[in-house]
């Protein structure tokens, strides 16, 4: 007589916990979902930069107004960089981002002569310290897509010139000129705008990967230079980073 309701009460206590149950694992799959937003923890991130770099040069008419001449036939020259991140969020949606670089830019040169085996090439590098800070639109958690802004304050450090050149009768030299002086400008200031992505596993660890453009608002030499010279890059940057 009492078996029917109390299979009735077990079947539907039985019933309710498997629905409570299937609620919490649909809940924790949600959780675990890399494009659900929320705020970005602070995180520190060691960083390597392929930067593909160009110059812009024209003739300083305030001093000698030198023509460019054969320097105009100089191209891009990629370069490898480091530094030290620091990306924190300002909530759901903004970012910033700081750090340190150690910056390389510049450009080169080559010329063989077609009447005879002389050539010349060379490559002019332009080493900084710096320290990026930039603003950006965020969105994710595991998985995070970013985009923004920034500027970054450069103190030179030096330059350093490569020069291979061969004679006419076979000779081949080379020479290594290292810079640190009053013909370069003690610091340089450049935009960069970057765009990217960041993954966060469970431990705290993760990659950044990002692309970078930086254009240089002032001169890299000093004003008694014969020219105006302005570095600018594209360039990738791969990160691995750690939430603290």
């Amino acid at each position: 007589m009492f078996r029917y309701p109390l299979f009735c009460s077990l079947f539907l206590i039985f019933s309710i916990e498997s629905c409570v149950a299937q609620l919490e694992i649909t809940q924790s799959s949600k959780k675990k979902s890399g494009w659900q937003h929320e705020k970005m923890s602070t995180q520190a991130s060691l960083e390597i930069i392929r930067n593909q770099s160009y110059r812009t040069l024209i003739p300083n008419a305030n001093f000698l107004n030198t023509p460019v001449a054969e320097r105009a036939n100089e191209t891009p020259l990629t370069l490898w960089s480091y530094g030290l991140g620091l990306q924190t969020g300002l909530g759901k949606w903004v970012r910033v981002e700081t750090g340190l670089v150690w910056l390389q830019q510049g450009e080169q040169y080559r010329y063989n002569d077609p009447n005879s085996d002389s050539s010349l090439n060379y490559t002019n590098k332009y080493r900084y310290l710096g320290m990026p800070l930039s603003l950006n639109l965020q969105y994710g958690r595991a998985i995070r897509v970013f985009s923004g802004v920034g500027i970054a304050p450069l103190i030179f450090n030096r330059s350093i010139q490569q020069i291979n050149w061969s004679s006419a009768i076979g000779t081949n030299e080379k020479e290594t000129i290292k810079i640190k002086n009053n013909d370069f400008s003690s610091a340089v200031f450049q935009v960069y705008y970057q765009g990217g992505i960041q993954y966060t596993g469970e431990h705290g660890w993760g990659t950044i990967l990002k692309v970078i453009y930086r254009h240089q608002l002032t001169n890299t030499y000093s004003k008694y230079n014969a020219y105006i010279h302005k570095a600018n890059a594209m360039g990738i940057t791969f990160g691995i980073s750690k939430t603290i």
